[in-house]
């Protein structure tokens, strides 16, 4: 990889980070008035204290890696923690990216450098085990009643039980506590089921048991509902943490079968173009009944699209030996890559921005020393360095693609801190202390 651009990317981050570490500023910047994205549906503010994407947490995931290597920086790390605690004593443990999960996951990730926090984790992890437990066996239920899975959140790594088990993996690798590991199999047990489970008829067409109702997000005029196939609300999650914890060792009954079905459903919906292999963002229940084979691409990123889907691909491949679901992976990313531009990515960020992309090629680069991706790493390091603008408060400005303004966001899915993150990953060349990809299902 580029040496000088490996150099400036360590530049950045350094100026993002001092930025970023003083967590009163923070807050006051980006939870200032006028920094809200205002759309024909409505006002959303861009700071929420106890929040992964857009608040403490996520800010506290990039000291805890910096800290690491420079133990200055574990202050910050400490004090995004307990601004976030303070911001809301009490919040309900239900999903990964809001409220204490995210705190916890947080935690988690600082105590894997210097220990600490284990009075917190300790009572967040009986917390979530509970919680993860009781939303699986609600879901088990629809399944075992020939229904499909039916709820967003049911497998959702954002807001849902699919988050709530990467959780209980992430914190089964550092913690001996039988009662994450049962919480974890249960989860696990739930997504080997769905997966396994015949196609359901709603009114009168055959869909997928992932399938789930109304969204809003979706606009829908029917109740055919939708099915989702990317990394963070759909079966691509799903795949990559069925694979992660396989490699981890924690393995149900009939596991590697499901993992089986998940990538033959996948490959149920794949397209190809000019560029290679590429999946919808989502179907609806017309794409079932008339499926259509020129379906235009997509925005390809980490969460949604073609990117996110070949590295859970990659990873269902890796952990399975399989070569053939590695070179789908591979021919996948590269098709991506090689389509992507701004009309599509418009951020910087990890969600739905070039970083994301730049840390899944990464990841991608690290695991198969494939020089094509090496070089498509350093095509997308320079892309975010260009994005740089040392007048910006926290050094990346995010443009929302509805309303063309520059917004402020500190924070980790969508914010300065994510783009550090996968900027310092490139510029190092070694695996993240902390694991913080983990959070994305990368590794």
């Amino acid at each position: 990889m580029n040496t000088q651009l490996r150099q400036r990317a360590a530049q950045i981050v350094d100026v993002v980070a001092d930025r970023l570490a003083d967590a009163p500023r923070v807050a006051e910047i980006a939870g200032a008035p006028h920094n809200v994205i205002t759309t024909i549906d409505g006002t959303v503010p861009l700071w929420s204290p106890l929040n992964l994407s857009d608040g403490y947490p996520g800010v506290a995931l990039l000291f805890a890696e910096l800290a690491a290597h420079d133990p200055a920086r574990r202050r910050s790390t400490h004090d995004h923690l307990v601004a976030g605690l303070a911001a809301s004593p009490s919040p309900p443990p239900a999903e990964l990216y809001s409220g204490a999960g995210a705190l916890t996951y947080a935690a988690q990730a600082a105590a894997r450098i210097h220990g600490g926090y284990a009075t917190l984790l300790a009572m967040m992890d009986r917390n979530i085990a509970e919680e993860a437990t009781a939303q699986a066996e609600a879901s088990r239920a629809r399944i075992d009643a020939g229904e499909p899975i039916g709820h967003w959140a049911s497998y959702d790594l954002i807001c849902g039980t699919g988050g709530l088990g990467c959780y209980l993996l992430a914190r089964h690798e550092l913690a001996d506590d039988g009662m994450v590991t049962d919480a974890l199999t249960t989860v696990l047990s739930l997504f080997t089921s769905v997966a396994l489970a015949d196609d359901v008829t709603l009114n009168g067409v055959k869909v997928p048991a992932w399938w789930v109702r109304h969204d809003q997000l979706y606009n829908e005029t029917d109740s055919g509902g939708h099915l989702d196939l990317g990394m963070a609300h759909g079966m691509s999650g799903v795949l990559a943490l069925l694979a992660l914890a396989w490699r981890a060792g924690v393995r149900v009954d009939r596991q590697d079968e499901a993992i089986s079905r998940i990538v033959a459903k996948l490959n149920e919906f794949r397209l190809t173009d000019a560029a290679g292999p590429y999946w919808p963002t989502a179907l609806m229940a017309v794409d079932i009944v008339r499926p259509s084979t020129e379906r235009p691409r997509e925005r390809d990123v980490w969460c949604r699209g073609s990117a996110g889907l070949a590295r859970a691909l990659h990873l269902a491949g890796a952990a399975f030996g399989n070569a053939d679901w590695q070179a789908d992976a591979r021919d996948t990313l590269l098709a991506a890559l090689g389509t992507a531009d701004p009309g599509r990515v418009n951020s910087m960020t990890l969600c739905h921005g070039w970083s994301g992309l730049l840390q899944i090629t990464w990841r991608m680069a690290m695991d198969t020393g494939d020089p094509s991706y090496r070089d498509a790493c350093d095509a997308l390091a320079s892309t975010i360095i260009d994005g740089f603008d040392e007048k910006e408060p926290f050094g990346f400005a995010y443009i929302h693609p509805r309303t063309k303004r520059k917004h402020d966001r500190p924070g980790f899915l969508e914010g300065a801190a994510g783009i550090a993150l996968a900027l310092h990953a490139y510029a190092g060349g070694e695996p993240p202390v902390t694991n913080w990809d983990a959070v994305l299902l990368l590794n």
